[in-house]
């Protein structure tokens, strides 16, 4: 693996060492492939395999790669957790029949789960709604969460976000996400996650790289076994200038998703650069990553900038945790740049102002332009 020791302050810390390898093609890559490159790495997928996919891709040529991905964290919600949780635990009762320690059937990750899909509601437009549904969801469901209760205390890192705690996304970009991790021994790299909903990408919106898995595939990932993902096709969309007053990132959004439906995402990872980016707060931006299922992007990715660290610190986040971020990111090359331009499979260019549609290709690139007229 390519390591590399920096001191930012009075701070060491040992990071991925990215430009050792790729130089200066590392600035012509989407960020997108700087994570799965940096992950890949960490979990000390091949090195000579890597550097050859990242220049057949750079030459416009075929690429037959696998990246070697870990998350640090999943996320799941009960109605995928549950059953997973139940396999679990029948394999500890083998592991114990056999004589053996069950705690080695924990998992290897920390694994938070939402009860948000399954509940009901009973009662509404009263003060005490919440209190009310609260109860009764608890007593129609007393064997299920008697169940979840026994592994949040038997099963190492799973922590459970009982009903009425909010939506997981909602809890994952407001509490759970980090942007950078920094372990004991000081090695520090990008939060990364996967999580068994359709719509986890929504935290691509804040920077961190993220997508929805199945739950047999995260039972693997959570005991320890990386995923695979093919060498994604990456569909830039560059965005100029910024939506106007009075009008909604939702009515963005939408026409947005319109759009990448008729261009076929489907299974690419979708970027967002350019100088538009910056005018989007980051609870905008993650509405639109929201979204990537329905444009049928893997991802709908907003690099990591300012205004993630504004997120952070009004979402109560301590200076402690956002302080080096900028630094360790700007010397991995993760730090968003507005003015680089990427190379990408193909560009969609948006104008958020009022510039007329144009189709163009160049090169390899096909580029459109939207007018705000069409919101």
């Amino acid at each position: 693996m390519i390591r590399k020791n920096i001191q930012i302050g009075h701070t060491d810390f040992l990071i991925t060492d990215l430009k050792a390898l790729l130089g200066e093609k590392l600035t012509r890559l989407p960020y997108v492939l700087r994570l799965l490159c940096e992950n890949h790495l960490r979990q000390n997928g091949s090195v000579e395999l890597l550097n050859n996919a990242i220049n057949a891709w750079l030459l416009r040529q075929e690429v037959d790669f696998a990246f070697t991905f870990y998350p640090n964290r999943l996320l799941m919600h009960d109605t995928t957790c549950t059953p997973a949780l139940v396999d679990i635990a029948a394999l500890r009762d083998v592991v114990a029949g056999m004589g053996l320690d069950p705690d080695l059937l924990s998992p290897n990750l920390p694994v938070e789960v939402s009860v948000d899909h399954s509940i009901s509601v009973d009662v509404f437009a009263t003060e005490d709604a919440l209190h009310q549904n609260t109860i009764l969801e608890i007593d129609r469901h007393k064997e299920r969460y008697k169940f979840l209760n026994w592994a949040s205390k038997n099963l190492r890192g799973v922590h459970i976000n009982p009903p009425g705690s909010g939506i997981m996304h909602t809890i994952n970009l407001e509490q759970l996400a980090t942007i950078l991790v920094i372990s004991a021994n000081g090695e520090a790299f990008p939060d990364m996650l996967l999580g068994t909903d359709s719509h986890t990408p929504m935290i691509n919106g804040i920077g961190v790289l993220g997508w929805g898995i199945g739950g047999l595939e995260a039972e693997t990932v959570m005991f320890g076994h990386p995923t695979s993902i093919s060498f994604p096709r990456v569909t830039g969309v560059e965005l100029v200038g910024r939506i106007p007053e009075k009008t909604l990132v939702t009515d963005f959004t939408l026409q947005l998703t319109s759009l990448l439906r008729e261009h076929n995402v489907t299974n690419e990872f979708v970027e967002f650069y350019g100088e538009g980016v910056c005018f989007l707060r980051a609870e905008e931006r993650a509405v639109v990553a929201n979204m990537a299922p329905e444009y049928g992007a893997t991802t709908g990715y907003f690099p990591v900038d300012k205004e993630t660290l504004n997120y952070l610190a009004r979402t109560g986040r301590k200076s402690q945790e956002i302080e080096f971020i900028q630094p360790i990111f700007e010397e991995m090359c993760l730090w968003f740049d507005p003015g680089n331009v990427p190379m990408f499979d193909r560009t969609i260019r948006i104008d958020l102002v009022t510039r007329p549609i144009c189709r163009a290709k160049l090169g390899f690139h096909s580029r459109i332009i939207l007018p705000l007229s069409s919101f």
